[in-house]
């Protein structure tokens, strides 16, 4: 996978993250309070400034009710 096509992925999968944020009506403070975390870094992480790791991505998850799960590549379509 280029970098390119790895950036894309994270930005998509972030942009899950902050629609799923807000159709349960968390706003980032709220969210945040709740995950204990500080809110600037919600923000750097919606935007893709900051490339969250991997338990920091499953505490955010958790409120949301979404988790991670690891899935193959369909290369069918190549």
């Amino acid at each position: 996978m280029s970098p390119y096509n790895l950036k894309e992925k994270e930005l998509e999968l972030l942009s899950q993250i902050k629609t799923a944020r807000e159709l349960h009506g968390f706003s980032q403070r709220g969210l945040c309070a709740i995950v204990n975390m500080q809110q600037p870094s919600l923000v750097k992480i919606e935007k893709g400034l900051i490339s969250p790791q991997v338990n920091t991505l499953l505490k955010i998850l958790e409120p949301l009710g979404l988790t991670i799960t690891i899935t193959e590549i369909d290369k069918s379509n190549k």
